[in-house]
């Protein structure tokens, strides 16, 4: 009888460590947001412009690159980025 109580408590403490790892690894890590990424952030290479491979880290960059690529280069210059977001964030004229 004391043998079977050791044999189980053995065991027991055996799968501990194993039952630790599936409840560790069954919960999925969060995700950073991709929202808010800077221009510097971005850039990884600190050239001053964004490239297609490095738009890729950003969902929202990727989805509107050519949005942002205003001379059409296949970069994304700092000063393209600030005309960009200042059109899309001007009030609307009144002129008829």
């Amino acid at each position: 009888m004391k043998a079977s109580r050791l044999m189980i408590a053995g065991t027991v403490a055996a799968l501990l460590p194993i039952a630790g790892a599936f409840a560790q690894s069954s919960t999925p890590a969060q995700e950073p947001q991709q929202q808010g990424a800077t221009f510097e952030s971005l850039d990884k290479d600190s050239d001053g412009r964004i490239s297609k491979s490095e738009a890729a880290a950003n969902a929202n960059v990727t989805a509107q690159f050519s949005s942002y690529d205003l001379n059409g280069n296949g970069f994304i210059e700092k000063d393209e980025v600030t005309n960009s977001n200042n059109s899309r964030s001007a009030p609307p004229s009144d002129k008829k």
